[in-house]
């Protein structure tokens, strides 16, 4: 059963926990995407996989070790999605203690759970309803309409808190010395790759259209507000020192460069199938390798700061407890997914590395040993923040 601490106040961070879990179901799926082959679609569906497991062999265990990835992580997404709905409604007043304070901003986290929930019921629908795709083109208009929906409940959220900060004068800088506020921008970088889905699947100009420009304005959007963040971030934390319980938002650029840069790879193919744009893999190349090596150097820098400061120490393997830590699994999510965008789309789809070559398998190798680590700290947080055990109930005799 899942169980919080009674003690401790009711967060929005606790919604990270469905967000990784959900991310977790995404990252089994790249292992379809890059490997079943689907010639006929643009994403594996119930025909691809199930004729990949009627051949046998390696290629079959390893389809049918990713279907139940997906099964099983996208269940706990679920039942923390549930969970945590129920949580925010029963504790209202822990989240209308955060407006015109400066972690109002982290209400962010709710949006963006909803946009991966989507995300992982497009992903569930096309691999295991049969023939589904054949009515895709019905689904766009009700997926792009559903980020839409969620997209404004995230624009309200954030025009409150950025409203209620410039009202104010903005908050003192020792109140800001992390970039927990990069939670914004990773909301907004979801739904412009959520609408780029549309734009590079969806065979009916209109509807590409339609899902171009939302995710191009989202996109914007992410990039305008994250120089703001970065740099009001960064200067705080060059003042103060980074706040220790919020060390995790140095690795927030993580996703957000990772959902930008799929992001990117969509509106490429769309605009290449209906504005005449060309696209190829070699051109995504450059992109591709700079974000993945920018996401490293992130990765890097935040490792030395927590392992100076002890953060994982404390709170990941130690007894500190604070649902902020459930910040440490979408970076690890992310990092797997942009490493199998870039090593397909760069290496192996520009012929550089042959397909399931033993270098090819390397390749795999590390980026599993990186989604080895990520899910086994979700697990690890799971039972240390969301298990917590029941009080018993002692007879009178």
């Amino acid at each position: 059963m899942i169980r919080r601490k009674p003690n401790m106040t009711f967060h929005p961070s606790y919604w990270f926990s469905s967000l990784g879990a959900g991310g977790t179901a995404v990252s089994f799926f790249m292992y379809l995407m890059w490997m079943v082959p689907h010639k006929n679609t643009p994403i594996p569906t119930f025909a691809d996989w199930s004729t990949q497991l009627n051949e046998g062999g390696f290629m079959a265990a390893l389809t049918f070790a990713s279907l139940v990835g997906i099964i099983v992580f996208s269940i706990l997404h679920f039942a923390l999605l549930f969970w945590n709905i129920a949580e925010s409604t029963a504790f209202k007043k822990d989240l209308k203690a955060l407006v015109n304070t400066p972690a109002e901003v982290q209400l962010m986290a709710i949006p963006v759970t909803f946009a991966m929930t989507v995300n992982v019921l497009f992903i569930l629908g096309a691999l295991f309803i049969p023939n589904l795709w054949a009515s895709v083109e019905l689904l766009f208009p009700g997926a792009i309409a559903a980020f839409a929906l969620i997209g404004v409940y995230a624009v309200r959220i954030f025009v409150q808190y950025i409203s209620n900060m410039v009202r104010s004068g903005g908050y003192a800088s020792v109140d800001h010395n992390h970039l927990s506020a990069l939670v914004s921008v990773f909301t907004f970088s979801m739904l412009s790759v959520g609408f780029a889905a549309a734009s590079a699947m969806s065979h009916i100009a209109i509807t590409a259209a339609i899902a171009t420009t939302l995710s191009i304005a989202f996109f914007a959007f992410a990039l305008l507000i994250g120089i703001i963040v970065l740099s009001h971030g960064i200067n705080a934390i060059m003042k103060h020192g980074i706040a220790e319980a919020a060390s995790p938002s140095l690795w927030m650029l993580i996703p957000i460069l990772t959902v930008l840069g799929i992001s990117w790879v969509r509106l490429s193919h769309g605009l290449n199938h209906h504005f005449g744009i060309e696209s190829s893999p070699g051109s995504l190349f450059l992109p591709l390798t700079v974000i993945f090596m920018l996401q490293l150097g992130v990765f890097t820098l935040g490792y030395k700061v927590m392992k100076a400061n002890h953060y994982l120490t404390y709170y990941l393997y130690g007894d500190k407890e604070n649902p902020i830590s459930f910040g440490l699994v979408c970076p690890g999510v992310a990092l797997f997914v942009m490493g199998m965008f870039w090593w397909h789309i760069g290496w192996v789809k520009t012929g550089i590395i042959e397909p399931f070559s033993p270098a090819y398998w390397i390749g795999i190798g590390v980026l599993f040993t990186i989604q080895v680590i990520t899910i086994s700290a979700l697990l690890k947080l799971i039972r240390k923040l969301l298990r917590h055990p029941t009080p018993t109930k002692v007879a009178h005799v």
